[in-house]
């Protein structure tokens, strides 16, 4: 796909890419995006960077996209793909939420959360490190999870979905490793990577190169937001659980900060040196849309966080005024 700027059918959409089996179809041409959404577009790649972005308006199927089948690192938006593999695994009865772990000091992750800060010897269910990972994007406890469930697990988990693109070889403490040119095979090394992730230091590694990194297209991202508000995952009561986990996000950057006042947003964040990221399902008056924005290459500041929320705000416009 060009980088062209396309609203068409999600039905359509959804032929392509083999959500309707046996539906061989063609995708009809599109036609280009509402004004204002392509400007807010335009704006932040001309600041520098590229963003792709995929939303679906689920009570009318109307689509609109840009670059959507492109690749992004994903940095800590993958902690979905790990909230909903948890799920799965509790479903198919290899987990249980109620499981209790051990926090070890030795296995702490630098970034993002409040486990790093807690002694040694400290115990959680596992739905209480679901909810530490996606509510304060806890980095700790999303790798006591990704070690729990396994990394393949992940994938296969999202290929089974038809979300051929999301891929998991990282995980959050090897990509931050990555990042600051630590090897993350060998253990321990928090000191070190705390402090050279403070001051920025390193290439970046494989975490910044999307075919590298944990990644996915913004069409995947959207449409496991969108399985999961039509409950076609999973079992209801999960989806349910895993999208108000979701809304008690504590960040209100990005997808939500420029919406209407009271606007209810179930999303995850993700951000790490050059990208920033948002995935999500938006309550509207008239019915939810599931949204994925993902960036890469992007100025690593409160710029962007900014243009991200002007482009979030388009999108709502358009589904819920129809421009």
């Amino acid at each position: 796909m060009d980088a062209r700027l396309w609203c068409v059918p999600r039905q359509a959409l959804a032929r392509a890419r083999g959500h309707d089996r046996g539906v061989t179809e063609t995708v009809p041409v599109g036609t280009e995006l509402p004004t204002r959404l392509r400007e807010r577009v335009v704006d932040l790649e001309a600041a520098g960077g590229v963003v792709g972005m995929s939303a679906t308006d689920l009570a009318t199927g109307r689509h609109l996209g840009h670059r959507e089948d492109e690749l992004f690192p994903l940095a800590s938006v993958i902690k979905l793909p790990v909230l909903v593999t948890l799920y799965e695994e509790v479903l198919a009865g290899r987990a249980d939420l109620r499981e209790r772990v051990t926090y070890r000091a030795m296995a702490k992750v630098p970034g993002s959360g409040v486990l790093k800060d807690l002694d040694d010897g400290a115990t959680f269910t596992l739905r209480d490190l679901a909810v530490l990972m996606m509510t304060v994007s806890d980095n700790t406890a999303a790798e006591m999870l990704t070690q729990r469930l396994g990394k393949p697990r992940v994938e296969n988990a999202m290929h089974a979905y038809g979300l051929p693109t999301i891929h998991m070889p990282l995980g959050v403490r090897a990509l931050l490793y990555e990042l600051v040119d630590m090897d993350w095979s060998q253990p321990g090394g928090y000191d070190e990577a705390r402090e050279r992730l403070r001051v920025s230091a390193g290439s970046g590694g494989r975490a910044v190169i999307p075919e590298q990194s944990d990644r996915s297209s913004p069409a995947d991202m959207c449409r496991l937001m969108e399985l999961l508000e039509r409950r076609e995952i999973l079992d209801p009561g999960a989806c349910e659980d895993v999208l108000e986990i979701l809304r008690r996000n504590h960040s209100d950057s990005r997808i939500p900060a420029l919406l209407p006042k009271g606007t209810v947003v179930a999303h995850k964040t993700g951000t790490i040196r050059g990208v920033r990221n948002d995935v999500g399902l938006v309550e509207t008056p008239s019915g939810p849309y599931a949204v994925a924005i993902l960036s890469r290459g992007v100025p690593s500041d409160i710029r962007t966080d900014v243009r991200i929320a002007e482009i979030s705000l388009a999108i709502w416009e358009a589904f819920t005024t129809g421009s």
